[in-house]
């Protein structure tokens, strides 16, 4: 039976540790890449873009 690389990496606490931090940053790029298309989207809307 092989073994599963997934869980072979999450093993590591320090591999646990850099993956929450990437999606950390992930979550908050996406949170304020679509803000600012939120924004831009209302704006259109209004009619100023």
């Amino acid at each position: 039976m092989k073994r599963n690389p997934i869980d072979q990496f999450m093993n590591d606490p320090d591999n646990k540790a850099k993956l929450f931090v990437w999606m950390t940053y992930a979550m908050i790029a996406t949170t304020f890449l679509i803000t600012i298309g939120f924004i831009f989207f209302i704006l259109h809307l209004v009619g100023i873009f």
